[in-house]
């Protein structure tokens, strides 16, 4: 009669041929910790110790603490959404220029894209502004009809009527994708220093 194996004991025959990749391992274990490191920069910058973890790597190592700590700051550069937003681009700079090393071009570059979020947040106004006033037509038509429908006098505003919010939107989306296609580049950049 045949011996019954236990599931450790398959699961150790089938695994016995596998390697481990060490390098690819520590590879993964730095960029996550850089990513970790450059997190806790951006909540309190005066806490972290990513200055410190950045002297101590080196070679490949300190390339992929480095590639990690990068990729999170650039997931925090984003499009602004409010004039508030333009105050946390100066401290994404300071991470860049702490994790780089490359103080010049990412003073230029960061001057670029803050004259590019100013530009960005002043367009979407007129945009805003422009599309409401070519839409006020159409709104008081629709007021009037309200009022024929009612018998009272009906006030719209743009912000209620759900069509000019669709056409605000889509208007919106063409505009940010074409920022954002520039924010990419600035990225791509920036990964180059």
């Amino acid at each position: 009669m045949g011996k019954i194996k236990s599931a450790l004991e398959l699961a150790m025959e089938k695994t016995a041929d596998l390697k481990v990749d060490r390098e690819a391992m520590k590879k993964t274990s730095l960029t996550k910790e850089g990513k970790i490191s450059a997190s806790s920069y951006l909540e309190k910058p005066e806490e972290s110790d990513i200055a410190d973890r950045l002297k101590h790597y080196k070679g490949d190592e300190q390339v992929w603490f480095r590639s990690g700590a990068l990729e999170t700051v650039l997931a925090n550069l984003s499009l602004p959404r409010l004039e508030a937003d333009l105050a946390g681009l100066e401290k994404l700079k300071k991470a860049v220029i702490l994790i780089t090393g490359d103080k010049k071009n990412t003073n230029d570059l960061f001057g670029q894209l803050s004259q590019l979020f100013e530009q960005y947040l002043s367009n979407m106004d007129q945009l805003e502004e422009a599309l409401k006033q070519q839409y006020m037509p159409q709104l008081r038509q629709k007021e009037m009809q309200l009022q024929q429908q009612t018998g009272q006098t009906v006030k719209l505003s743009p912000e209620d009527d759900p069509e000019f919010l669709k056409l605000l939107s889509e208007q919106f989306g063409r505009m940010e994708e074409q920022y954002s296609q520039v924010l990419k580049q600035a990225k791509d950049e920036i990964r180059k220093f």
